[in-house]
């Protein structure tokens, strides 16, 4: 098993590969390692949940002026756009190589950066400390499960948990554990399901809301 810095590193790569290498690797990854299931999810945790156009959408659907956690951020345009349309008072990004972002995004007054491995960099954070955070960085179960466990007390009671690239496979990069790593967190902690968001490549997001 990779280590975490590995494994972020080696996903980063492959965003970056030309389409044909990229689809190489992602053939081989498909022959060579075989997924699992999600767990189902019980009826009441899906009671209120929403179906939103884009991820876009989803971000803009939640507080704004908040304090906002990003866990993965590569160039930061995803960030930049939480910025612009979102409005948060404090914007904490979290990467393993923040040596990339783009210059408006790093010298905004609302950004800090903190480069690290993210769960170790999540944990660091005083506890009931965001408002919303975005789960972007490692798309291993692992990764993600790290991610997500040291992100729950880190929510204020109330706030969002999204994660991004919510899906089994991505059709360009390979298998993913980001579906059964939230599902499972989900179950297990009973949060319940808010939100999720249509993506043309099956990369939906999805958002759980901590119980108060």
């Amino acid at each position: 098993m990779a280590s975490p810095l590995i494994s972020r590193l080696l996903f980063q790569a492959r965003k970056r590969m030309p389409a044909g290498l990229r689809h190489a690797l992602r053939l081989g990854a498909h022959m060579t390692r075989r997924g699992q299931a999600s767990p189902p999810i019980p009826p009441e945790l899906l009671r209120d949940c929403r179906v939103v156009a884009s991820r876009q959408a989803l971000v803009e659907s939640l507080p704004r002026e908040a304090c906002v956690l990003e866990v993965g951020t590569d160039r930061g345009d995803f960030a930049n756009f939480i910025l612009q349309r979102c409005a948060p008072r404090e914007l904490h990004i979290v990467d393993v190589d923040l040596s990339r972002i783009r210059a408006d995004v790093a010298s905004d007054p609302r950004v800090t950066l903190h480069q690290g491995l993210s769960h170790e960099r999540i944990a660091a954070f005083p506890d009931a400390h965001f408002d919303w955070i975005y789960i972007d960085a490692d798309h291993s179960y692992d990764g993600v499960a790290r991610d997500a466990a040291a992100a729950a007390a880190k929510l204020r009671p109330g706030g969002a948990l999204v994660f991004n690239d919510f899906a089994h496979a991505d059709p360009f990069l390979g298998a993913y554990g980001v579906h059964r790593a939230a599902v499972e967190f989900a179950v297990n902690h009973r949060w319940p399901l808010t939100h999720m968001a249509y993506e043309g490549a099956g990369l939906y997001d999805l958002a759980l809301r901590r119980p108060e």
